[in-house]
């Protein structure tokens, strides 16, 4: 998962946390090593930085949303995009994030969905590239994007996808309120 200065950590938690159940594991890769904060004010000391990691070695890049216009052209974070979408790794954005794989070319001829509109910065990066639906979540091939307030679905479809299950609802726990 990338994390960034003033990501929305509150649209992949209950990822991060149902992750925890599963034979994935998951590596916080930042633009370098360097602590980041959410917007939430979160600390969040990265696993890796970009120039550490090789896209080889991983399965899926998860990109949550939030503030993430000054990465839209960060060559290393758009070089990893490029070859893991290349490679035909899961690519998954939610909210803003979907800029930063349009900055890198993935979303030309895809469909997508973001919380993005012209009024955003972030907005730059997805301007012109595939196709836009007005939809809580799209998944065209490999790349799997959701606005922010559908973290609950975008958690759930990346955990399908992860699993090679499509039929399975990872998540009936948080969708069903218990007393206990």
């Amino acid at each position: 998962m990338f994390v960034y200065n003033d990501f929305a950590e509150f649209e992949v938690a209950i990822l991060v946390t149902a992750m925890r159940a599963t034979k994935h594991s998951l590596t916080t890769v930042g633009p370098t090593r360097a602590t980041v904060t959410s917007i939430g004010r979160l600390s969040v000391q990265p696993d890796a930085g970009l120039a550490d990691i090789d896209a080889a070695d991983y399965d899926a890049l998860i990109i949550p949303g939030g503030v993430p216009t000054p990465l839209l052209e960060n060559p290393l974070l758009a070089d990893l995009i490029r070859t893991m979408g290349a490679r035909d790794s899961l690519l998954a954005a939610i909210c803003g994030g979907p800029a930063l794989l349009g900055a890198a070319g993935a979303l030309d001829g895809v469909r997508y969905t973001a919380s993005l509109g012209p009024d955003d910065d972030a907005y730059a990066g997805i301007v012109g590239r595939g196709t836009q639906l007005a939809q809580p979540l799209v998944v065209d091939g490999n790349i799997i994007t959701a606005t922010g307030s559908n973290y609950l679905g975008f958690a759930e479809e990346v955990l399908r996808h992860l699993d090679g299950a499509s039929t399975i609802t990872p998540l009936t726990y948080f969708r069903e309120v218990t007393l206990a």
